[in-house]
């Protein structure tokens, strides 16, 4: 054990130093081991060795190891995860052992953070102050889980802060987004349908923009419209429908797209690039549409699913409705826009006043 403990001490280590090691300790055949180099790589077995010889790593392998776990599962979580655990590594030093970090550290973080100004010279919010809270608090339960961080991840309090008031849209807004846009035009009709889908199904942009020609399922005698979407965070594919203004839309914009030769067989293409649309163009769009149509509130395509939620309730659907049509994994996220809607609100109270 001496002589292995020298041997992960020098700069590099040999192929025949890993294999050896794997021989050594997990008593498999040289043919395993060497199918296990190939197709594993190096570093994995870099990393395992010296965790379990050493029990420390350096914050930056150890960053690394964590965001090839979180991407088996959620790409999208891994990139926002990457920003937040970078600045925490520029904050305290890459090369510091993540067995010494406590949480003075953490706390130290935190309050460099609330006095931080970000590239656009403003300071960071609460919000933005508590999610990074948040992330290292996910990093070091994932690491100390393995025996090899000290921190409790429960001892670790993200920051209180007052919430901000999300904006969702009603059908007034709807109203005017349409105003706004005039049919005779490709483009309009485009965005048209976008806000028609968002609004009517309450689905999440990323599930719109992945939609397909070949997703979109027949249409019924009662001219409503359905297709498969799949749910990029729960990895489910998931049934979507649709009312008859959105059908007509969804007709007058195949009308001129199945009639244009793209190379991809995607529903929604820009004109301009002709590919598949992306999350940003929505927003872009729909941020100047609320311009034309000059509605000051802030209208993301996230805000079509809040609206919806709320729609609902107003015409006295229950939680279960909810949770079935947004498709929520959790019904406790249903919950939530039982206390914030002010009509149902209003209903129960005035009963007891």
């Amino acid at each position: 054990m001496a002589e292995l403990y020298r041997e992960i001490q020098r700069p590099t280590i040999s192929d025949d130093f890993i294999s050896a090691y794997l021989k050594f300790f997990l008593g498999e055949s040289m043919d395993y081991v060497n199918d296990s180099l190939a197709l594993v790589g190096r570093w994995v077995f870099y990393v395992q060795i010296y965790m379990f010889i050493e029990n420390s790593t350096p914050l930056s392998s150890a960053v690394e190891v964590y965001l090839d776990w979180k991407a088996t599962y959620t790409h999208s979580a891994c990139d926002r995860y990457k920003v937040r655990l970078n600045h925490f590594m520029k904050f305290i030093g890459s090369d510091i052992q993540i067995k010494m970090i406590t949480n003075n550290h953490i706390q130290a973080f935190t309050n460099y953070l609330r006095n931080s100004f970000t590239a656009g010279g403003t300071l960071y919010s609460d919000t933005t102050v508590a999610y990074s809270v948040n992330i290292l608090k996910d990093f070091f339960g994932f690491w100390r889980g393995r025996g090899i961080s000290q921190i409790n991840p429960k001892e670790i309090r993200a920051i209180r802060h007052i919430k901000n008031y999300r904006e969702h849209v009603t059908s007034d807004d709807i109203e005017d987004l349409f105003s706004a846009l005039d049919e005779h035009y490709y483009e309009d009709v485009q965005k048209k349908l976008i806000i028609s889908l968002l609004w009517d199904t309450g689905m999440r942009v990323s599930e719109l923009v992945q939609m397909d020609l070949e997703d979109i399922k027949p249409y019924t005698e009662s001219k409503t419209g359905s297709a498969i979407v799949r749910t990029r965070k729960t990895m489910r594919y998931n049934l979507v429908v649709w009312g008859s203004e959105t059908t007509r839309l969804l007709n007058l914009y195949l009308g001129v797209r199945l009639c244009k030769r793209y190379d991809t067989d995607a529903l929604l293409v820009s004109k301009k690039s002709k590919k598949r649309i992306t999350n940003r163009t929505v927003q872009r769009w729909l941020k100047e549409v609320c311009q034309q149509a000059m509605i000051d509130k802030e209208i993301t395509p996230h805000s079509f699913r809040h609206g919806k939620a709320h729609h609902m309730l107003n015409q006295g659907a229950n939680h279960r409705d909810i949770t079935a049509v947004l498709r929520h994994a959790n019904p406790m996220s249903s919950f939530h826009y039982l206390s914030m809607n002010e009509t149902h609100f209003r209903q129960v109270a005035e009963k007891y006043v």
